[in-house]
């Protein structure tokens, strides 16, 4: 069965778990202690960095000693003590307490003092109850009273003690001198062994300040003073480090159930032996990765790349800064600062890099291609390569980190707000499967799921799918989205390049063209009697109909057949829309001059002037709604704005209205606008109040100068 525990940095114990040959090396430490003849005391340091398996050599040791009746092991914490006096006192009783069975049962002076300390215990004696009797008399004896009778039991059970002491570098500089004086002090203990585990860099600069001033290496003198057997941890193999590694890697991928391609294994291992072989130096850095992989990628599956999870979470456990670099710059390191890639952003993503770059003897180079690998963009040839909108549709496809869409997640590993789920897209799509022919919308299977907030998010992603779903999923989808066409936001922006309906759009005829050849004419008309929203049919019945002959929609349907849509939208338009009381003026102002154009071409040449006659009868301020309809939108730094009513505005609106009636109305409405400067009054750029008027006076300006633009 798979390991699902996460590791919590927990040292091994037995022979069996030895998985970097030190065994046999911790067995001849051992040996060393149980047959040495020599009473006197023996003190062992053990270096190792943080990290690199002290204690889970220790755990041999002790275990190599199970056998030899004559060892007793001892773990003494120095944490649980503050004071000098705590520490030695502690240092005592837990010898005292290893020792409890013998000194008890000899009947020596010991037991006449727990008789003296506790004359209403009774006997047998527990352990527990002599925990608390050693503690009362520790308190009672000073120390070197301790010491004697406690080595007196030593010499007489003719056992040898072995004290191991862990994780001293730990502890903070004042603890470190302490237990270091206190090791001096009891060092001379007749059959005792120490073994002390710790960084020796540490402890032998914590030793430095307190004896500085003897000379430069005080702490190395010091050190060298009291420990008798200085021992390096054997050093790991590399291989076998790394193998380690990748074996926690596995399980990992594994719990997650997750089955890289063979093309992902051999991206992941290639950026994995470069950029963190380096930092891979203990099995610490290994757990830690291994943890960091175990937690992440079951949370993430199914919502990013997998390979690229595992690669930014190797930059989080061996380069946190640089970690923190790139979470903290989206805007740097997804491929939006392309648009604005000057040398400035260039030099401020440099300095971001080469700043987070904290730890010493790294091949910064390595570093960098694996930063292109996760961010392309960051590729000096990417500067060269025109923008190519299909580069980010595809990072948004394979749910990179450098896409902008999918960069969060890596950082947040949940799904923002707003967002939908990539695994709930994939459950749609699988329910979509059995909801059609019947179509019913209280069925609809985005019911639940779709919503005002996150509907172009859910359009964003199916696009992205677009090409991959099939006939019998195209149909179905197209239906259910365009019966949500009313919380499709209208005008916001979706990316950079494109709005909501854009988008929506583009899905539209994206899926049609899935769909099979003699089942794409019904749905198109399916699609704009069930689509509530007329701009979303105005928008799909343009895309169609583009006189673009590369459009691949082209190859879809005939003119005829375009034509056959334009008349049955126009009536659609009437029925739907214009019968049913809409200002089409108001609400749909954005696409009016392309609902004009349907309704003049495909149902009559007057339809529109009966239309906007009726409207300026009954309200002549229609007069200004409409032109203010038919003038584009344009952008400027401060934001949206009206531009002028033009030569091309003025030319398609009176080929479909009667234009003597038009400015007849004006003239009868709007006389205080009839007073026409020579120059054309433009707009000055700005949000104006009076634009409205302004656009009468452009209208006529147009009207009585025909040659001018």
């Amino acid at each position: 069965m798979t390991n699902q525990h996460f590791s919590a940095d927990a040292p091994v114990s037995s022979k069996e778990e030895d998985k970097f040959s030190r065994w046999k090396f911790a067995e001849r430490v051992g040996q060393v202690i149980a047959r040495r003849e020599d009473p006197s005391s023996l003190v062992i340091g053990l270096y190792g960095v943080w990290g690199d398996g002290k204690t889970s050599v220790l755990n041999f040791i002790q275990q190599s000693l199970e056998s030899e009746e004559k060892v007793i092991c001892i773990k003494f914490n120095p944490w649980r003590y503050g004071t000098e006096d705590d520490l030695l006192k502690g240092f005592f009783f837990t010898i005292a307490e290893a020792l409890d069975t013998e000194l008890i049962r000899r009947g020596d002076y010991f037991k006449d003092l727990v008789k003296n300390i506790a004359p209403h215990i009774g006997t047998p004696i527990k352990l527990g109850w002599l925990g608390n009797i050693i503690s009362h008399f520790i308190k009672k004896v000073d120390t070197d009273e301790l010491k004697k009778r406690i080595e007196a039991e030593l010499e007489k059970a003719q056992k040898r003690v072995l004290i191991l002491i862990d994780d001293v570098d730990r502890l903070d500089k004042a603890e470190i001198q302490l237990l270091f004086k206190i090791v001096k002090l009891i060092a001379d203990f007749k059959y005792t062994a120490y073994i002390l585990a710790f960084d020796k860099d540490i402890v032998a600069s914590s030793l430095q300040e307190r004896y500085a001033g003897a000379n430069h290496n005080a702490g190395e003198a010091f050190l060298e003073k009291i420990i008798q057997i200085p021992l390096y941890l054997p050093a790991i193999d590399n291989k076998n480090l790394q193998q380690f590694c990748l074996n926690n890697i596995n399980n990992a991928l594994t719990v997650a159930e997750i089955k890289l391609t063979d093309e992902q294994y051999r991206t992941f291992r290639h950026y994995y032996f470069s950029a963190f072989n380096e930092q891979l130096c203990t099995p610490r850095r290994a757990k830690l990765y291994g943890n960091a992989l175990l937690f992440s990628l079951p949370l993430l599956k199914g919502e990013v790349n997998p390979v690229d999870l595992m690669l930014i979470e190797g930059v989080r456990i061996f380069y946190p800064s640089l970690y923190e670099a790139i979470r903290n710059h989206k805007n740097f390191f997804t491929g939006t600062f392309q648009k604005q890639n000057s040398e400035s952003v260039k030099k401020q993503i440099e300095d971001i890099i080469n700043t987070a770059f904290d730890l010493p003897h790294i091949n910064k180079e390595n570093i960098i291609r694996l930063l292109m690998q996760l961010f392309p963009n960051l590729n000096p040839r990417s500067k060269k390569i025109p923008f190519n909108f299909e580069s980010y549709q595809k990072w948004d496809l394979g749910q990179r980190i450098c896409s902008e869409n999918y960069f969060s997640k890596y950082f947040l590993y949940s799904v923002p707000n707003g967002e939908v789920a990539d695994s709930a897209i994939s459950s749609l799509l699988l329910n979509l499967a059995s909801w059609h022919p019947v179509f019913h919308e209280d069925e609809n299977p985005l019911n639940g799921l779709i919503n005002t907030d996150n509907a172009g998010n859910i359009i964003q992603k199916l696009t992205n799918k677009a090409n991959s779903i099939p006939s019998n999923i195209a149909y179905p989808l197209t239906i259910a989205i365009a019966q949500k066409s009313e919380l499709m936001p209208n005008s916001e922006t979706l990316s950079s390049f494109l709005t909501a309906l854009d988008q929506f759009t583009m899905l539209s005829g994206d899926l049609i063209q899935n769909v099979e050849q003699d089942k794409r004419a019904e749905l198109v008309y399916t699609y704009i009697d069930i689509t509530s929203s007329l701009a979303f049919k105005v928008a799909l019945f343009r895309w169609l109909s583009s006189e673009d002959e590369e459009r691949p929609e082209k190859k879809c349907f005939s003119d005829e057949c375009i034509n056959q849509f334009g008349r049955y939208l126009g009536r659609n338009i009437i029925e739907k829309h214009i019968a049913q009381g809409e200002d089409i003026i108001v609400d749909y102002s954005e696409y009016l001059s392309h609902i004009f154009d349907i309704l003049h071409k495909y149902v009559n040449n007057y339809c529109v002037n009966d239309y906007v006659m009726q409207l300026i009868a009954q309200d002549p301020t229609a007069i200004i709604r409409l032109l203010t309809a038919y003038v584009p939108t344009a952008w400027s730094a401060a934001g949206q704005y009206k531009a002028d009513f033009t030569r091309e505005q003025y030319n398609s609106l009176t080929e479909k209205i009667d234009v003597s009636a038009f400015i007849e109305s004006i003239e009868e409405n709007f006389s205080h606008l009839l007073d026409i400067p020579d120059d054309y009054p433009k707009n000055p750029w700005k949000e104006n109040p009076n634009a409205g008027e302004l656009f009468i006076q452009q209208f006529l300006w147009l009207h009585n100068h025909p040659e001018k633009d």
